[in-house]
């Protein structure tokens, strides 16, 4: 369904609960709060009048899409809508916000798993990234040194 029109977005984002902070349901109406506001170039507060979510809501949701298109999850989680509604958000330029976190996504094997799992435990880490962010850090302070 390569054409589609803003009312066929609009009732999609309306059958999708509001308040909710479910990750598969974020990314479903942060999807498609992007599509209104970058193909169809609706303000936010047109966007949070005409569905009844608060303005600042719908500001977030439409950075969400263009941090997170590319994101696994996310491309998961957002599968049926993008087929229904396919767009491209890698046109779209974000502004950088260059105090914020970067997300890094990694995939372990059982055994490296293991192996991160226990030293986190040896050091008393109760999340495995503190331990990897940790080894990173170290890492890279004997790489400038």
């Amino acid at each position: 369904m390569e054409d589609y029109t803003k009312d066929q977005v609009l009732s999609a984002l309306l059958k999708l609960p509001i308040k909710t902070r479910l990750r598969v349901l974020v990314d479903q109406r942060s999807y498609l709060i992007g599509i209104l506001a970058y193909r169809f170039m609706m303000t936010e507060n047109q966007i949070a009048g005409a569905t009844g979510i608060k303005r600042d809501t719908v500001n977030y949701n439409k950075k969400l899409a263009l941090q997170f298109y590319k994101d696994k999850l996310y491309i998961q989680n957002v599968y049926v809508y993008a087929n229904m509604f396919p767009f491209d958000f890698s046109v779209i330029e974000p502004v950088s916000i260059t105090n914020r976190l970067k997300r890094v996504e990694l995939d372990l094997d059982k055994k490296f798993f293991n192996k991160l799992k226990a030293a986190g435990a040896i050091l008393g880490h109760d999340d495995i990234r503190t331990t990897i962010k940790l080894f990173l850090e170290k890492s890279l302070k004997l790489w400038d040194e």
